[in-house]
């Protein structure tokens, strides 16, 4: 018999016994729509976050710290370290030239900073930063823009968490051009504090409170005023607020009027020359001005390369060279992507059990055809049909059983794709993220799920096709 003839029988076979059909290809159709849709669902997120992130450069970025231990969870966090490298803006001209290197953002983090201020409304500052404004660093902004190389001070972007605590959360845009406060701690002194009157405040505070202990006297926090440019989306619910380096810079300036101890030698000095008795006096105190950011270095430099498969080279390349601790993205997040895979075994696994329970349905009703179509065996064998036609005939059946289920369950499964997605992309744009029709059936899963149940429809029907064959057609034609 030719394929076609095989195909042809098959297709009469099932739709004699029409509802026992119907009902064997609907437990596969269960299965395939099980399988299709988990694992369309899981491979379709893992598939979107990676796009996210290859969007916004992540995978061609390196993180470098001053701790050698740096992994690229924590490669934000890095600071003051005794025995480690300082991150300086000589350091990161030589990272810059290191082969592969595109470019290099400086960034520090503020911790002078307690609250941000909108109205009356007082919010905690969980994490400001800084960083060069290179291209480097991408921010997802949904309303106004990011910081640029052009703003210097007086301008702040703020995540989207913050906006939505503050009464924008379906509309970012009206923030944008609004102005906030951001509260000081108590002993502030960079740019936009007065040195000079604290020192005068702090005088009369002591004189007004003989022998007080100095860690009684509390300066008066500083609020300095900043206008909101941008929202951006927030990262991992990190509240997060941008400012310019530049600004940064002046922030983190340690400036305190005092005597310094030259001052106070020439007040000694003129206060013998004059031969004045029981010399106390005090020298005039000046400005000084302490670079803090240059004095402790950056927390944490990004590094971009030029390719992504560049990246765990590079950040080999500078581990070895300069002693900092250096983590590419890719290799961890990866990595952690990895969990979906498993997700996909584990919802795929439970799929298949569906499957299972629908092969076992497949055998059942091929060994019914059997019982009934007895007589017809007997026959075939009778006018010299072999063995292995009968049971190519029935293995065929069941092989479409499942092929017939495979192509259903994918219908009823983009079926429910082509509902769930609409849902889908509200949540998104509600959450800003300019994304959708995310859940997708891709050509392997198609490919794939058909596959699959033809092959279990094939293995289930492989037991009664070799039942079929075995029967001697003397008995077969006698059979009632």
């Amino acid at each position: 018999m030719r394929f076609k003839d095989y195909i042809l029988m098959a297709l009469r076979n099932i739709w004699r016994q029409k509802l026992r059909s119907v009902l064997t290809i609907f437990a596969i159709v269960i299965g395939a729509t099980s399988v299709t849709i988990m694992l369309a669902t899981v491979f379709s997120l893992k598939s979107f976050m990676i796009k996210q992130l290859e969007s916004n450069g992540v995978f061609q970025q390196v993180a470098v710290s001053p701790q050698t231990d740096i992994s690229w969870d924590n490669r934000s966090s890095g600071g003051n370290c005794n025995d480690c490298t300082k991150l300086t803006d000589d350091l990161a001209s030589k990272i810059a030239a290191r082969p592969h290197v595109t470019g290099v953002a400086r960034q520090t983090n503020m911790w002078q900073f307690e609250a941000l201020t909108f109205g009356t409304q007082k919010l905690r500052t969980e994490q400001m930063v800084a960083y060069d404004a290179n291209g480097v660093l991408v921010d997802d902004v949904v309303a106004g823009r990011s910081i640029t190389d052009a703003d210097k001070e007086g301008v702040v972007t703020l995540s989207s968490d913050y906006a939505d605590k503050l009464g924008f959360k379906h509309n970012y845009q009206g923030l944008v051009g609004k102005q906030i406060g951001l509260f000081t701690s108590n002993y502030y002194t960079g740019a936009g504090s007065d040195p000079k009157k604290q020192a005068e405040d702090q005088q009369a505070w002591f004189s007004s409170h003989p022998g007080a202990d100095g860690r009684d006297y509390k300066p008066q926090p500083v609020t300095l005023t900043a206008t909101v440019i941008g929202i951006t989306q927030s990262e991992r619910d990190r509240y997060t607020i941008r400012v310019p380096l530049a600004w940064a810079r002046g922030m983190q300036l340690d400036q305190r009027y005092e005597v310094t101890p030259a001052a106070q030698q020439a007040a000694q000095a003129a206060c013998q020359a004059a031969r004045t008795p029981n010399c106390n006096s005090r020298g005039e105190p000046t400005l000084t001005t302490v670079d803090m950011l240059a004095k402790n270095g950056y927390n944490s430099f990004v590094v971009k390369v030029d390719k992504a498969s560049n990246a765990a080279s590079v950040a080999k390349d500078i581990r070895s060279t300069y002693k900092v601790g250096a983590a590419d993205a890719q290799s961890q997040i990866k990595q952690e992507l990895s969990i979906f895979n498993i997700l996909g075994l584990v919802l795929g696994g439970i799929g298949g059990i569906a499957l299972i329970v629908a092969a076992v349905g497949v055998v059942n009703t091929m060994v019914m055809a059997i019982l009934e179509r007895t007589r017809e065996i007997g026959v075939m064998r009778a006018v010299g049909a072999r063995r292995s036609t009968v049971s190519r005939v029935f293995t065929f059946e069941a092989s479409l059983l499942g092929f017939l289920g495979g192509v259903v369950g994918l219908a009823v499964g983009y079926g429910l794709v082509l509902l769930a997605n609409p849902f889908i992309n509200k949540q998104l744009q509600s959450n800003n993220i300019q994304s959708a029709n995310i859940i997708m059936l891709p050509l392997w899963l198609v490919i794939g799920v058909v596959a699959l149940t033809t092959a279990i429809g094939l293995l289930a029907g492989l037991y009664p096709a070799r039942r079929a064959a075995k029967l001697d057609p003397v008995e077969a034609l006698h059979y009632e």
